[in-house]
């Protein structure tokens, strides 16, 4: 069973948008209504959020964030004094269908890449967002390109 694999590969409409991006990480207090803080600094500093995956650890937020203008985010969000670094990642637009994702992790799987993490969604609007981190950011993008 090959799970669809070559249909991502087949066809113009069928590629997936593959691109190798900067995400921020960024390190806040572990508090109540740091989720709106954080959105709240961006939106009014004008900045557009692509993708979001937020956590508490302890006493700390953890948010990796994709934006429009990474930039002015670090800027705003360091003037609160949150710590904010940066890193590569690869993001893939994909089809909203069932079997899409995993297409997706056989095609890395297959090439031996390593997730260190992946996440994403979808607003049921016919395409979903995946960004991974791997072992290997470059060879990743080949893969799916």
């Amino acid at each position: 069973m090959n799970f669809g694999i070559m249909q991502i590969h087949k066809g113009g409409d069928k590629v997936p948008d593959v691109k190798m991006e900067t995400e921020l990480r960024v390190i806040t207090p572990n508090e109540p209504g740091i989720l709106g803080r954080v959105l709240g600094t961006l939106a009014n500093s004008g900045v557009n959020l692509k993708a979001l995956h937020a956590r508490a650890d302890e006493s700390r937020g953890i948010f990796l964030i994709l934006t429009s203008d990474n930039t002015k985010a670090e800027k705003c969000l360091k003037a609160l004094g949150y710590e904010v670094s940066a890193s590569s990642v690869v993001t893939v637009a994909i089809e909203d269908r069932v079997g899409a994702g995993a297409e997706i992790g056989a095609l890395l799987g297959t090439a031996v890449i390593d997730i260190d993490y992946c996440y994403g969604s979808s607003a049921g609007m016919g395409k979903a967002l995946l960004v991974f981190s791997t072992s290997d950011n470059t060879k990743a993008f080949d893969t799916l390109r």
